[in-house]
């Protein structure tokens, strides 16, 4: 029986010693380049690994990050934080370029892609904006109760409309009456005229 061996990269973490298997070779080959990726919905897992991996991009020494992006969006707080960690890397002066392949929905277009230097997209990507949402199940809630989370939702509002408005040349006006209400599907061509991305590649 002829066993595969895939070419080992020796990882220069201080545990030291080998990855392992393959996907973590690739994964660190991939860090060693200066690549980081969002492939899941941003949640507190994703955004663990997506700072530990941040973290060990810039630890080996990388000027440039390029963040791929294929993500459904997520919690708004979660991506927030990415976009605080990515925005702390862009002013010590690591250039941070982010692409989208397949789709960057909801917090993901919002907030992590408008937190990269370049924003770059497939021609095939797409796009979705909309309002800040708060999913309830099977909770009781009273009026004040509600009413709080109502000046929640509209802080995080107002966060995401002036990081919008600043990346893409829009008044806050035209960025809230946009998404009030609604969803907004945009393929690459159409982020692009929005300004939502700099280039399609």
């Amino acid at each position: 029986m002829v066993k595969l061996k895939y070419p080992k990269m020796i990882s220069k973490r201080k545990s030291g010693g080998y990855f392992g298997n393959l996907f973590d070779d690739l994964t660190y080959t991939d860090l060693e380049n200066g690549i980081v990726r969002l492939e899941h919905e941003i949640g507190s897992s994703e955004t663990s690994s997506f700072s530990a991996e941040l973290r060990e991009a810039i630890r080996l020494g990388n000027k440039k990050i390029t963040v791929m992006i294929t993500s459904p969006g997520g919690g708004a707080y979660h991506a927030l934080s990415l976009y605080d960690q990515l925005q702390r890397a862009a002013n010590s002066g690591i250039e941070i370029i982010a692409i989208v392949d397949g789709i960057a929905a909801s917090a993901a277009a919002m907030i992590v892609l408008q937190s990269a230097n370049n924003r770059l997209a497939g021609k095939n990507a797409r796009f979705l904006l909309h309002e800040v949402r708060e999913w309830i199940f099977f909770s009781v809630e009273t009026e004040s109760s509600l009413e709080d989370k109502v000046v929640e939702m509209q802080a995080i509002t107002n966060q995401i409309v002036d990081i919008l408005s600043n990346r893409c040349n829009k008044s806050s006006d035209e960025i809230r009456s946009l998404i009030k209400r609604k969803e907004i599907w945009m393929s690459a061509k159409e982020a692009f005229s929005f300004g939502l991305i700099d280039k399609i590649i």
